[in-house]
């Protein structure tokens, strides 16, 4: 029988980056409770299939997989997919997440081209497709900067979130390679926080109607469980 436990994932599978720092949110998020995020998955956390529950209000379960191969150093192949049904428990809505991603980069040195293709998710409900979820990398000059940033959005309907992940802790200058979590905005301004690195939790401001509180929780699931290949 599998042990329910707080995801400890800075371990192995999502982030991988070997420390469990917070990622860096603003005083509003931060003074928000925590909402944490349980799994039965295997490897002392999420792996290739499992259940998860997000604070007693959203339930739900997941099957992905990732692969990737590299030819003569130089060429490499990635690729990622995932399933998971999210349903909120006080009314019974289910929402499915169909996911895949991948590309094929040619690294030459210390050079990277292509393997940019968005990571996107179709967003179902009753059957019918309502929405979508994609992220992808950032475009960014020449930079000094190791982080791998990614922007996107959420969207079920006609509600829409901006996404981007988030490499800083809190009191740190630094950045790091793999996200410690992703900000969800709405113009300018961050809604949502949801905590990747460590621990699995989301953070909401209360003002967000039940809409758009499941827009949240559904992008904060596509996000943690995105289980794409290393470059």
């Amino acid at each position: 029988m599998k042990k329910i436990a707080v995801i400890t994932l800075a371990t192995v599978s999502l982030v991988g980056c070997g420390t469990t720092a917070l990622m860096e949110r603003s005083e509003d998020i931060k003074s928000q409770p925590q909402m944490l995020i349980t799994t039965d998955g295997d490897f002392w956390g999420f792996g290739k299939e499992g259940t998860f529950d997000l604070a007693g209000q959203y339930i739900g379960k997941y099957s992905r997989s990732a692969s990737g191969s590299t030819w003569f150093n130089t060429i490499s192949t990635n690729e990622g997919d995932m399933i998971a049904e999210i349903t909120r428990v006080n009314t019974g809505t289910t929402w499915q997440l169909i996911c895949s991603g991948g590309g094929t980069s040619v690294n030459l040195g210390m050079l990277s081209f292509g393997g940019g293709d968005p990571y996107r998710c179709d967003i179902k409900l009753e059957g019918q497709s309502v929405g979508e979820y994609e992220m992808a990398p950032k475009a960014m000059a020449i930079s000094l900067d190791a982080a791998k940033y990614e922007t996107g959005i959420v969207r079920i309907n006609d509600n829409h979130f901006n996404v981007k992940s988030v490499h800083k802790g809190e009191g740190s200058f630094m950045t790091v390679e793999k996200p410690l979590g992703y900000a969800f905005e709405q113009g300018t301004k961050t809604i949502a926080a949801a905590q990747t690195n460590g621990f699995l939790s989301l953070q909401i401001l209360p003002e967000l109607d039940d809409n758009r509180k499941d827009l949240v929780v559904v992008g904060t699931i596509a996000s943690a469980l995105s289980w794409r290949p290393e470059d």
